[in-house]
């Protein structure tokens, strides 16, 4: 059994409860989660006036409330744990009487979370995760007339040790985004500035891990309900931090119209609204078919503006404005050629590489261009792990499978279907003898139940071939070779000319790998563009 004491602030309570969750569902061993709350100790008495939350100095009471036997680890409430608490556990060190993460840096921000002052001082967050040697005889001296009798800079900086019995923590076990930027493996978040409960703060570096973990935290199945967790909470999660902001500027108004709390009287409040951007992009929504459906406008292309701080229009309104514009669909080729001779900007979306299944969960955004044709960027792994695909090792085959576009998207380059597959069978025949499938792209429905993709690659295929299809990138990922005859996302990948069908260039699992990374960044659920994570990623990078 592990004992872990945790930071519990009633002003804050929901923070301890997301660490706590966090703890449990990465846990291997059974654990004993403890709360360090202040109305619970009938012999401690706060003195401190300079405390940011009720734990600052109960903290150094875990070796008392352990009867100074054993070790423990504290941890404060405003984290979330993301590996096995085990591992922290195993770090003890029997010559340390604490262990802590030796952080060395200057704070960016003079004041952090409810107003409060966020000072520089020596050792810094060390004392945000301990693993206390209870035991030790140095810290049999924490008791509570001890604690109550020394500074705030005495205990944070561990002043009743010696220095060489401090031991050292990797980083990764309390690592601080706010301070010190993203890190995606890092084993503990440390929301030091402000946990993302707080409205200033629900933005802030990796915070939608934090969001993430309150939404598993609250998750409750019911009857006849899916099993499946949502990625969030609620709708209000899902709309841009510019139009989060007004809304709880406005309810601080509604509850304190004088402003002599929250700070926001009408006039500010209006003026805020006011500066709302609303013109970064304009989607051009011709289609209003999805009235019949209960919408007034294209649900995605209403979520995209949304979340970028954009508006809807047509065509005919916006065709000799500047703004950027967003289209959707491979219909809108004339909007299209219009914006590059004009040298306009426009971001073009449909469906994504991959990760859609039955379900269109995800869609692509191109800032340009129908597809991604740039370089592989380096990039995390978040964002395709969490498509659950499973690269495939590449193996022979026999069969050449011929993937030929629509006519709609070939209509983009001028070209006819028919003469397209009758030119591309004949070039094959040049090379190879191989048994030539044509799999012409039926509807979606087919597509995704009877005909899938998936099920074509593994009709003893030897290499696929396409033009522009994303059928490329998703043999790739299935393990088969692709040569694409047009532009394509996958191209970076694949050999480009029939001339090589015999010898098609086979890619490393690892490139298949960063590409896999790469095009993740590029595509996005409803649920991101709304909330202005596909806005930020598009012009971030």
């Amino acid at each position: 059994m592990i004992p872990i004491f945790v930071g519990y602030d009633p002003k804050e309570a929901v923070t301890f409860h997301v660490c706590v969750n966090s703890i449990i569902r990465h846990a291997s061993q059974p654990v004993q989660i403890m709360p360090i709350a202040l109305n619970m100790f009938r012999d401690y008495t706060e003195t401190h006036g300079d405390g940011s939350n009720q734990f600052v100095y109960t903290r150094f009471l875990v070796p008392h409330l352990m009867g100074f036997t054993d070790w423990a680890i504290y941890i404060d409430g405003d984290m979330v744990v993301r590996d096995d608490i085990t591992k922290l556990w195993d770090l003890k060190q029997f010559d340390k009487d604490v262990m802590v993460v030796k952080h060395d840096y200057q704070t960016r921000m003079s004041e952090k979370y409810r107003g409060a002052r966020n000072e520089n001082y020596p050792r810094k967050n060390w004392s945000s995760v301990i693993l206390w040697n209870c035991s030790a005889f140095p810290n049999r001296q924490l008791t509570p007339e001890f604690v109550q009798s020394q500074t705030g800079s005495f205990l944070h900086r561990f002043s009743w040790l010696e220095d060489q019995r401090i031991g050292e923590l990797p980083r990764d076990w309390n690592w601080l985004p706010d301070e010190l930027g993203e890190n995606t493996d890092a084993k503990l978040l440390h929301y030091t500035l402000g946990a993302p409960c707080f409205t200033e703060f629900r933005d802030t570096t990796q915070a939608k891990e934090w969001h993430n973990e309150l939404a598993l935290t609250t998750h409750c199945d019911q009857r006849y309900r899916s099993a499946v967790v949502p990625e969030v909470p609620h709708e209000f999660d899902q709309i841009s931090p510019e139009v989060r902001d007004i809304f709880n500027r406005i309810l601080h108004y509604r509850v304190d119209p004088a402003g002599e709390y929250y700070h926001q009287p009408l006039k500010r409040v209006s003026q805020v609204l006011k500066e709302l951007p609303v013109d970064r992009v304009v989607a051009i929504d011709s289609e209003y078919r999805y009235e019949r459906k209960g919408h007034m406008y294209d649900p995605l292309l209403e979520s995209f503006v949304r979340g970028a701080g954009g508006q809807i229009s047509n065509w005919e309104r916006e065709q000799n404005t500047t703004t950027p514009i967003v289209l959707r669909g491979i219909t809108k080729r004339k909007e299209m050629k219009a914006c590059r001779d004009a040298g306009r900007d426009f971001y073009y979306m449909d469906t994504g590489y991959f990760g859609n299944g039955k379900k269109k969960s995800y869609h692509r955004i191109t800032k340009n261009d129908v597809q991604n044709f740039g370089p592989i960027i380096e990039r995390p792994r978040d964002r395709f792990d969490r498509t659950g695909i499973q690269l495939r090792k590449f193996r022979p085959g026999t069969n050449i499978l011929l993937a030929p576009p629509s006519q709609k998207l070939l209509n983009l380059y001028d070209i006819n279907l028919e003469e397209w597959v009758a030119t591309v069978c004949r070039d094959i025949r040049r090379h190879t003898d191989r048994p030539i499938v044509t799999r012409l792209k039926a509807g979606r429905s087919t597509r995704v139940n009877d005909d899938t993709i998936e099920m074509a690659l593994d009709q003893d295929v030897h290499c696929l071939v396409t033009f522009s299809s994303i059928a490329a990138g998703e043999a790739l990922l299935w393990g088969k070779p692709a040569i694409t005859l047009g532009p394509n996302a996958a191209a970076a990948l694949c050999s480009t000319t029939v001339a090589e069908i015999e010898n098609p260039r086979t890619p490393t699992l690892d490139e298949v790998d960063a590409w896999a990374r790469h095009i993740a960044y590029c595509q996005f659920t409803e649920p991101e563009m709304r909330d202005g994570t596909a806005w930020r990623i598009l012009n971030d990078h």
